[in-house]
């Protein structure tokens, strides 16, 4: 077989790969069980989320008797367990119901793209076969409302970053729309079947973006997740680590180090949850004979290159469009300067925009977050006022939001 030597020196690619992979079988895994560290695993047992778990079951459970639940929308930063809470909710449900026309439905808002990509993916949960192009919205909907009438389907619809139907292009393409007609359809079918809507966002100013409307049709009810506390992060961590590694492989100063950076920069639990995974990975590539504080330290420091875009890329379709504005500046300019240009971005893309008052929240968020730098500048006689530039590398910071389906083909 002929091997490639790169100019005769060093050792054949073969023998580098052969080497790493029979390390790797030989040395002692760390990791026993890897699905514990994935994002999207699902525990028996959810801890500091005792109070969001029974009242999203407790709005739920009327569908069990074959009745409507109120319509319940989900808010929380990233990692605080909205996702997590609901689909367990959900699959116990599904455990529960008494017969097979009450339906549940998962559909990423975001995901989907489009508001007929998420009525053929609601389409595809129900088995009413769409084609992937060459209906109308309309007509899709129609099916999807005369399926569910004809056979008495009780619908749960979890939509997860709902506010991307109302608060991007989607909104320009029926957002709104969509979320009215599903918010009617009682009026539309009869008694024995229904749409009940779980809505989940990142965004606690959501139904900002709704219009009077939908607003007024929703009649739901709110569950809140707040961010983990360090000692929070500590007890998930701990919980984690005894299912997921052989036993001593981790020591509490490591638990404490990994919490302690999380809990202080974003009680993300799921970040926390990625930082013992990528330490304990490293401590496996290196044959280590348990996790250490320097595995923590190195994984941390791999970690930290890509935090700016992670950070970014899971910024809220508004946040975005701030930070693309002030990105756009050739030097700081005060709130009402970006204002301005905001409006004007939101013009072009056809997304409503937030008031001037909610801007400037976002604002000071985006600067505690360390995104950008908005120090207060005294003007004298003038006043007081911020100076807001980019605290990032502009290119690095519009690429990373760029990546963006809706903000793509945005020009600044």
């Amino acid at each position: 077989m002929f091997q490639w030597k790169s100019g005769g020196m060093g050792m054949d690619s073969s023998d580098i790969v052969d080497k790493v992979f029979e390390k790797a079988t030989k040395g002692d895994r760390l990791i026993t069980n890897p699905d514990v560290l994935k994002l999207d695993y699902i525990p028996n047992k959810i801890l500091y989320r005792d109070i969001q778990t029974e009242k999203i079951a407790s709005v739920l459970s009327p569908v069990l008797n074959l009745v409507k639940p109120s319509n319940l929308f989900i808010y929380g930063k990233t990692g605080t367990g909205k996702t997590m809470v609901t689909k367990f909710v959900m699959n116990a449900l599904e455990n529960k119901k008494k017969d097979n026309k009450t339906v549940i439905s998962y559909i990423n808002s975001r995901t989907s793209g489009t508001i007929y990509r998420v009525l053929s993916d609601i389409a595809y949960t129900l088995k009413i076969k769409v084609p992937f192009t060459g209906l109308s919205v309309s007509e899709v909907q129609k099916r999807i409302f005369e399926y569910l009438k004809e056979n008495e389907i009780k619908l749960l619809l979890v939509l997860d970053e709902v506010d991307f139907l109302v608060n991007s292009p989607l909104k320009k393409d029926g957002g709104n729309d969509l979320l009215y007609e599903l918010t009617r359809y009682g009026s539309y079918a009869n008694s024995n079947s229904f749409i009940s809507i779980i809505g989940i966002s990142n965004d606690i100013k959501f139904k900002d973006y709704l219009e009077s409307r939908v607003y007024s049709s929703l009649h739901d009810e709110e569950v809140f997740f707040p961010p983990y506390s360090v000692e929070e992060l500590k007890d998930i961590l701990k919980e984690r680590a005894s299912i997921a590694f052989i036993g001593n492989a981790i020591t509490e100063d490591v638990i404490n180090l990994i919490a302690a950076r999380s809990g202080g920069e974003h009680g993300d639990a799921r970040r926390a949850v990625d930082l013992l995974r990528v330490a304990a990975e490293l401590a496996e590539r290196e044959n280590a004979k348990k996790i250490e504080i320097r595995h923590v330290q190195e994984a941390s420091k791999n970690m930290e290159q890509d935090k700016v875009s992670e950070a970014i890329s899971s910024l809220p379709i508004q946040e975005k469009l701030v930070m693309l504005t002030i990105a756009s500046l050739k030097e700081a300019e005060n709130t009402g300067h970006i204002y301005i240009k905001y409006l004007n971005t939101c013009e072009n893309l056809g997304i409503q925009p937030l008031t001037q008052r909610r801007v400037s929240a976002i604002i000071n968020e985006l600067d505690m977050l360390g995104l950008i730098s908005a120090p207060v500048i005294n003007r004298g006689r003038y006043g007081r006022s911020k100076k807001i530039s980019l605290a990032l590398d502009r290119n690095t910071t519009v690429k990373i939001i760029k990546e963006d389906e809706v903000l793509k083909n945005l020009s600044i």
